[in-house]
Order: structure tokens, then C-alpha cells, then sequence
């Protein structure tokens, strides 16, 4: 069933059965994502068997700080699906190419200021985490690695945006699959050679990056659609800029909030000693399996409501949504009691026979992983309110929902009860809060779409 759905190459959310489109642009977005956070936790597994603690706390201890100064900014590439699925959605084809062509030149431009920044300022991020003196150096070592390839992490997830707005999620899983086949790789291979294994592994992933970025720009010179980029022909649009800057920037504020808010609690993790932070590290790791599951769907409610909305068909952006959020919220359930029902077969996997780590880790995931559900409501809440151009209303919630009740939380909260529970549940509760305010925001955004529209419901 799956391999006939990753057939076709191009989906168009704008005709036919919606379900069925949902779930064939759906599924290779779930494998990528899902193979993409396989192979991010090969890093930590691998330290985990062949290094020690430390090392897997060594990376565990970056998560934060590679959020912040990479993550975050991947977060307008965003703009450039949300904007090319209106255009494409209208047949734009001037405007297609002036998107296409200015989100590639901003991905290269931006990740050359991010690497040159993030490989100086490196040291004040570990150190306003705390991060333990065992685990320091290479901690280090780690982020300047890996920012040092941010100008390809955001080519390939802008061209990845270019890709799946355009319908096409499978090329991104097969280019997935073949960087982290390579990452898996080099991964055992250089910590076979190498004696600092946290270098290892960072060059394992920084490569897999490489080859990732390069398979989605090759693709995007020769695809036959109107997102086909000509090196020679290949223009920078101001105009263009702002459209995709309207619409991601208030989303990379939103991903820079959580690393950000996650800064406060990453100190007091940190504080708990090397085995909260490995075991921390681990949890979250098998929460990002989760979230592969889950937070495509948040996408694909972007591209469908974006399609349907530059078609002006009223009655499948309001299906696309309810699809979209149906399916969450089957798949954070289940998944997340399951997850958490054989958390400690998952942990044992990436710190091995380590009773303290793994206790650290089966605490943070009862207030995460078994509640991940409202983490995936939220992307679809958050999808759907941007596609509707209101990306802002988003940012400010999760301003006041993420970061303030967070930053509250640690400083207000947290003193009268300082243990590891009290911080996880931080998180869960931020989550909860985003939750409600997103259920009235969207009320608020469809209900003003659809009373303007005024458009019968469309025929499949």
C-alpha cells in the first residue's frame, strides 16, 4: 500500500478525493521526518555504545543551543511553502519562479551569517545552560561543527519547502533516506577510527547534511514544474523576500521561542548532574520519533489550506483542516501511550544499563511523549492560522503561551518546588495553555474566511 502511494510525484490539493491526497502527500513527510529523527538518534546511540555517558551528555547537553542558532531560522523557510502554495494554488507563475529563486539565495546567505555566528558565540550559549564541566568541551565541539554547515541545513530545507509545496514529498524522503544511510555510516566508521567520538559523530551528520542539500537543489535544476531553478537565470526579488518574510518570520520566532524558553530549563537539567542530562537527552530523542508521526500533518495543513485557499475553494481548506487535525490527534494519542508504556526498552537502547539516566528519561517522558498529542494540535492550529495569513496572531501566542509562562514557570514556580518532575512539567502545561488560545484564534481566523467567501461548497 505505501510503495503504490509513493507513486505519484507531485500532489495537487486542489482536486480530487481530499482524504486520499491528504495521506499520499502525507505519508513520504511522515517517513522523512520519521527517518530524519532515526538518524539524528543514531548520534546519541551510537555514543551510547561505544562512549560513555558523558559523551552521549556531551551531545545531549547542545540540543538546546543548536535550536537556537539553527533551528530557529529554519523556521522561515515556512514562509516559502505557505507563499509558493498560494501561487501554485492560482497558477502564478512569474511569482512561482521570483519565490523559488529568492528563498535559495536567502537559504545560502543566512547560513553563512549563521555559521560564522554560531561557531563564535558558541561558548555563551553553554555556558548560560550551565553545561557540566564533564561534558564541556565536547559539547563544544559539537555545535561548532555542526553550525559550520548551516548554509547547507537551510539550502536543503528551503528547497526541501520549494518541494513539498510544489506536491512533492517523495524525492525529500529518498534524499533523506541516502544522507542518513551515510550518516548511520560514517557514524560507526569514525568512532571506529577516531579516539574523540563526539567529533565523530558531528562529522557524520554535518555530511549527511551536505548530501542532502545538494540532492534537493540537483533536483530542483532539472524538475519540469514552474519551480525549476536556472543557476543563469536566477533573480533575487525584494518583493518576493517580503511575502516570505510576512510568513516566516513570525513562524522562526515561534521555533526560536522554544529552544529559547528551553535555555532556563536546559540550566536546571543540567543541574541535576550528567545523568538528568543524558537521560533528558535520550527522552527527548525518542520524543523527536514521536513528533515524526505527528507534526507532519501540521504541513500538510499549511499546503492544502494554501492550495485550496489560491483556488478559492472554501469548502476543502475547512475539510483539509478537520482532516488534518482527525488524524493528529489518532496518532498523538496512541502513539504517545505507547511510547511511554515501553519507555524503558527505548531508553535502555541509547544509554544503555544506566538505572539513574534512565529514570531521568522515564520522568521527563510521562510529561512529554504520553502527552505529545497538544503539541500536535498546536502545529495544526498554528498551520492552519498562518495559511490564513495571520502568522502574527500565532507568534504573539506563543510569545505569551511558550516563552513568558515558561520563563514564569522557572522563575516563579519552580523555587517553591525544585525537582526534575516540576521542570518537566513545565512543558505539558506551556502546551495546554498554546492549546486553548489556538482554539480561539482559529475560531476567530476561519470564521472571518469563510463568511467572506461566500462560495458553495465545491464539487470533487
Amino acid at each position: 500500500m505505501a510503495m503504490v502511494l509513493l507513486k505519484k510525484q507531485n500532489v495537487d490539493a486542489t482536486t480530487g478525493s481530499l482524504l486520499q491526497k491528504i495521506i499520499i502527500y502525507s505519508l513520504p513527510l511522515l517517513l522523512t521526518t520519521l527517518i530524519q529523527q532515526l538518524f539524528n538518534a543514531v548520534d546519541i546511540i551510537v555514543l551510547g555504545n561505544m562512549a560513555d555517558t558523558a559523551a552521549v551528555a556531551s551531545v545531549a547537553a547542545t540540543t538546546s543551543v543548536i535550536s537556537l542558532i539553527v533551528t530557529a531560522f529554519v523556521g522561515i523557510s515556512t514562509g516559502t511553502r505557505v507563499v509558493l502554495a498560494r501561487f501554485i494554488g492560482a497558477k502564478d507563475n512569474a511569482n512561482i519562479r521570483a519565490v523559488t529563486d529568492t528563498s535559495l539565495i536567502t537559504a545560502v546567505l543566512m547560513g553563512i551569517v549563521i555559521a560564522i555566528c554560531g561557531f563564535t558565540f558558541a561558548p555563551w550559549f553553554l555556558d548560560i545552560t550551565n553545561c557540566h564541566p564533564e561534558c564541556y568541551s565536547g559539547a563544544l565541539i559539537y555545535v561548532r561543527i555542526y553550525v559550520s554547515a548551516a548554509p547547507f541545513i537551510l539550502l536543503y530545507n528551503f528547497g526541501s519547502a520549494v518541494m513539498t509545496a510544489d506536491g512533492d514529498t517523495q524525492r525529500p524522503l529518498y534524499y533523506i533516506m541516502i544522507g542518513g544511510a551515510t550518516n548511520v555510516v560514517l557514524n560507526i566508521i569514525l568512532c571506529l577510527i577516531l579516539p574523540q567520538k563526539v567529533v565523530a559523530v558531528a562529522v557524520a551528520t554535518v555530511t549527511s547534511q551536505i548530501i542532502g542539500a545538494v540532492l534537493v537543489l540537483r533536483r530542483l535544476t532539472v524538475t519540469e514544474t514552474t519551480c525549476r531553478v536556472n543557476f543563469a537565470r536566477m533573480r533575487f526579488s525584494f518583493s518576493a523576500l517580503g511575502k516570505v518574510l510576512a510568513s516566516g518570520l513570525p513562524m522562526a520566532f515561534v521555533h526560536a521561542l522554544f529552544p529559547l524558553s528551553n535555555l532556563q530549563i536546559q540550566s536546571a537539567i543540567n543541574s541535576y548532574g550528567v545523568a538528568a542530562t543524558a537521560g533528558n537527552g535520550a527522552a527527548s530523542t525518542i520524543e523527536t520519533v514521536v513528533s515524526a508521526f505527528v507534526s507532519p500533518f501540521g504541513t500538510t495543513t499549511a499546503v492544502f489550506i494554501g492550495q485550496n485557499m489560491g483556488a478559492k475553494k472554501a469548502d476543502r481548506v475547512r475539510k483539509s483542516f478537520w482532516s488534518c487535525m482527525l488524524i493528529t490527534v489518532i496518532m498523538g494519542i496512541v502513539l504517545g501511550v505507547l511510547t511511554f508504556i515501553t519507555a524503558k526498552f527505548w531508553l535502555s537502547l541509547i544509554v544503555g544499563s544506566d538505572a539513574e539516566a534512565i529514570e531521568f528519561g522515564i520522568i521527563r517522558m510521562s510529561c512529554t511523549t504520553l502527552f505529545y498529542v497538544f503539541a500536535g494540535v498546536n502545529g495544526v492550529f498554528a498551520n492552519a492560522i498562518l495559511a490564513h495569513g495571520y502568522s502574527l496572531a500565532s507568534a504573539i501566542n506563543s510569545v505569551f503561551s511558550i516563552f513568558v509562562f515558561r520563563v514564569i514557570w522557572m522563575q516563579v514556580l519552580y523555587p517553591h518546588n525544585q525537582t526534575f518532575f516540576f521542570v518537566m512539567l513545565c512543558f505539558v502545561v506551556s502546551w495546554a495553555v498554546r492549546m486553548l488560545v489556538n482554539i480561539v484564534l482559529y475560531g476567530t481566523v476561519s470564521h472571518k474566511y469563510f463568511k467572506k467567501a461566500k462560495l458553495p461548497p465545491c464539487e470533487e
